[in-house]
């Protein structure tokens, strides 16, 4: 039994590179808050299961934003969705280092834009899944 993909009305690349990064921050941005929240308070440790838990949800919510953006505009060059994912890591991590300006911890500029590519590699994949799912299931009623 295969399931029914609704069809989606056609959209611009770039609208569906502003709703991916929108996609990607509903699941990134509460779980990159989550994990600082709870590292910097001190109720886990930054090595435990839990830290690694939450990096799994952030790179999820890279996946989800290129898999939106590919889903939203089929024709769209993986590159949108690349970029959809690290625009999303971008806005998150500005609010962290926003927040380690204010308190003074250190910032560790160096990681910063491996980490972006990290996670649009994330989007890409899941802007892959997504081209491979409506491959295989179709468009809907005109697939």
């Amino acid at each position: 039994m295969q399931p029914q993909i609704r069809s989606l009305p056609p959209m611009s690349p770039p609208q569906a590179y502003w709703r991916g990064t929108v996609t990607a921050l509903v699941v990134a941005l509460p779980a990159g808050v989550m994990n600082q929240v709870l590292v910097s308070g001190g109720d886990i440790d930054p090595g435990s299961p839990w830290t690694f838990l939450f990096w799994i949800l952030i790179m999820l919510g890279g996946a989800a934003g290129g898999w939106a953006v590919r889903r939203l505009a089929p024709g769209s060059h993986l590159a949108w969705a690349a970029g959809a994912a690290a625009t999303a890591y971008v806005v998150v991590q500005a609010i962290g280092v926003v927040r380690r300006l204010v308190t003074g911890d250190p910032i560790s500029w160096i990681a910063y834009p491996f980490l972006a590519l990290l996670m649009a590699t994330c989007g890409v994949m899941g802007a892959a899944y997504a081209g491979r799912m409506t491959r295989r299931y179709g468009e809907g009623e005109q697939g």
